[in-house]
């Protein structure tokens, strides 16, 4: 038996009653989930992430323009890796990508509703998550998002036929002449931790990352890839998910 005054050194010295160190803060931290989400593939890059996805054994949501597989060859295979990825779910991001011209696209909600139904049988999507090209904008349960710009009245409609819009939190920008990235791996981890811990982002404890298919086109865009995805599983904490599992509330 131990005797007070010996109990109180104990707890004093952080070790507990039956010989092992006290447990101060064994709490575990709060899981945060990740999305990294690409954009406009197929392209050329397409082929490099799901490579590096499959090597890493990590879960990535890329959002399909339905063009882009029709346009050649190559890009019909690069289509088919991702199909074939068990790391990879595929959504939609319109058939056309508003043909770049959105101002003109966003007038027209029907004409996006067809052109997104349209995307989605050419593919055979299975899932009904929609990202609208050019803008971030979010229908998710009851909760909604704009940007500010052109596009609100298009989400309403898709929401009211049962798609899910998703945009994102965090940006990692691209030089859109050649594609490369712009941010320095180091600046993106630091950002996305921030992000997290400050709880600036659509749900608490989940953030969605932007990234385009087009940033990895050369051997040391697709290393940088590997660094970010190598960083970010530092964190024990930190969780990879795809998007159709992103909370509704």
């Amino acid at each position: 038996m131990f005797t007070a005054l010996q109990k109180i050194l104990f707890v004093a010295l952080g070790v507990s009653l039956l010989g092992t160190p006290a447990d101060k803060s064994q709490t575990p931290l709060p899981v945060k989930y990740i999305y990294l989400s690409f954009d406009d593939g197929p392209l050329n890059g397409s082929e490099h992430i799901d490579s590096v996805v499959l090597a890493e054994r990590l879960k990535i949501s890329v959002f399909l323009v339905g063009e882009h597989v029709e346009k050649s060859k190559r890009l019909g295979i690069y289509y088919k890796m991702y199909e074939q990825n068990p790391f990879v779910e595929s959504y939609n991001h319109s058939l056309t990508h508003a043909e770049n011209k959105y101002e003109a696209f966003y007038r027209n909600p029907e004409k996006v509703l067809t052109d997104i139904r349209l995307n989605e049988q050419l593919l055979g999507l299975r899932f009904k998550i929609v990202r609208l090209p050019g803008r971030n904008i979010w229908r998710i349960g009851t909760r909604k998002l704009d940007d500010g710009t052109s596009g609100a009245s298009s989400a309403d409609l898709l929401a009211e036929n049962g798609y899910k819009l998703c945009g994102w939190d965090i940006e990692w920008q691209h030089n859109a002449a050649t594609g490369a990235p712009v941010q320095p791996v180091d600046q993106m981890v630091k950002a996305i931790e921030s992000r997290l811990e400050s709880g600036k982002t659509f749900t608490k404890d989940h953030i969605v990352v932007l990234i385009h298919d087009e940033m990895f086109q050369k051997r040391w865009e697709e290393s940088e890839l590997k660094q970010l995805i190598e960083k970010l599983k530092q964190h024990e904490n930190y969780l990879f998910e795809h998007l159709r599992f992103y909370p509704d509330k």
